[in-house]
């Protein structure tokens, strides 16, 4: 259905149904004043409408045309038509399971959406696809959007979907585009609504964090700490900042911090965190007593977790950190259990660590653990799906050739095939 003015609907039904403007203007109104409503020279009102429904409907009775024109139908105005479009569009996604149809929908009237109706229907897409963790499918129509929210500077939405855009970024680990998305909406920050703004500042230092730029990332956790409005959220910006300073080389504020955190935080899920990434300082420290100490500690508390209050994505650093610490202290029994316990899909996070979990766990393995690494094998091309490491598929190789597996050598190479061309 196309989107029409009052006067092309008025041109099409003429056109469509062969009636002359003579005929359409009959008694009450010249041909030529019809010719220029037509043309736009005359103004197209009710009063010359009602007439031309009139003699519309009663040209179709004469022709037996099984068609009738309404006046509001046809002085329907463009906005109004998109308005209702839009209404009902926003309804259907509501409603129905399956939305491409409807989005296809959505995309054909697209040339004729003004900026705001667009917005509030491609932010309604990216958010069902975000429920569903179609990550990719959400981002697309959130960035679809971005620069117009920009333009009319409506902060409100701005921080909304750039909120969602940066988690989707933090959870695929697409550290790059949240590095564009910083770029695009550093100066509109500021005039973000609360809870967003203080989200994204925060995400924001754990994504260059992750990029090592320790400086950056704690400008913004320094920078989100006058937001701060309750404990866990002070936790998590002070301990990001500890972390920080270890890997500036800063240890002694580092350390400093986590004391601080110690006295205040005593809860188990709270020591564990502090006393994993006290570990990891001992490790860039490179001070083997610390290290055994708090490994100790930590296999300890790990047991004790309490994980419906620990975020999946914590818990795994965790194992992975204590698993990997197990590894370079030669006790590889204690590494195998840890980093098996990475190899699942409780969270679509940690990608590395699980790919660095796989490939540990390959020189540990041996022929006797052939069933293990077959699991762990089907656990790799789970992953492989969303990160293409091929290199690891020649890991299995290598462990294969090396205990005589030539079947499942084989195997392997003809399962990677789809992901690569050969």
């Amino acid at each position: 259905m196309a989107i029409l003015s009052p006067v092309e609907k008025l041109i099409a039904l003429r056109k469509k149904h062969k009636i002359n403007q003579k005929d359409l203007a009959g008694d009450q109104i010249s041909r030529s004043h019809l010719a220029m409503i037509e043309t736009g020279k005359n103004k197209f009102n009710e009063n010359t409408a009602k007439i031309l429904v009139e003699n519309f409907n009663k040209i179709f009775k004469e022709r037996n045309i099984p068609e009738k024109v309404k006046l509001e139908e046809l002085m329907e105005s463009k906005k109004e038509q998109i308005e209702k479009l839009k209404i009902d569009f926003l309804k259907k996604l509501e409603k129905e399971d399956a939305i491409e149809p409807i989005i296809s929908d959505i995309e054909s009237y697209a040339s004729e959406y003004d900026i705001q109706t667009k917005i509030t229907l491609y932010e309604k897409i990216g958010n069902i696809f975000f429920e569903k963790e179609n990550f990719h499918r959400a981002a697309s129509f959130y960035l679809r959007i971005l620069n117009d929210l920009i333009i009319i500077r409506d902060s409100k939405a701005l921080g909304k979907v750039s909120l969602s855009l940066i988690r989707i970024y933090l959870q695929t680990e697409n550290f790059q585009s949240a590095v564009d998305l910083e770029n695009l909406i550093k100066s509109e920050i500021s005039s973000f609504a609360l809870p967003e703004k203080s989200i994204i500042l925060f995400n924001f230092g754990i994504i260059f964090d992750s990029l090592k730029d320790h400086n950056k990332a704690l400008e913004y956790f320094n920078l989100v700490e006058e937001y701060i409005s309750d404990s866990d959220q002070y936790f998590d910006v002070k301990n990001y900042q500890a972390l920080s300073f270890a890997d500036l080389g800063k240890y002694d504020s580092s350390v400093s911090i986590y004391r601080s955190l110690m006295l205040k935080y005593k809860d188990i899920n709270h020591k564990i965190i502090i006393n994993n990434n006290l570990l990891y300082i001992s490790r860039v420290e490179n001070n083997s007593d610390k290290i055994k100490f708090y490994l100790r500690k930590c296999k300890k508390l790990i047991e004790l977790v309490n994980l419906d209050e620990v975020s999946n994505y914590t818990f795994e650093q965790i194992i992975f950190e204590i698993g990997e610490t197990s590894l370079i202290l030669n006790k590889r029994k204690d590494a195998i259990n840890y980093l098996l316990r990475l190899c699942n899909e409780k969270t679509k996070r940690n990608l590395n660590k699980k790919f660095s979990a796989i490939r540990y766990l390959l020189t540990l393995f041996t022929k006797k653990d052939i069933e293990t690494v077959k699991k762990t094998e089907k656990f790799y091309f789970t992953l492989l799906k969303r990160e293409k490491r091929l290199e690891i598929a020649f890991d299995f190789v290598d462990f294969y050739m090396k205990n005589g597996l030539q079947k499942e050598v084989c195997n392997i190479l003809n399962s990677i095939k789809p992901f690569s061309k050969f």
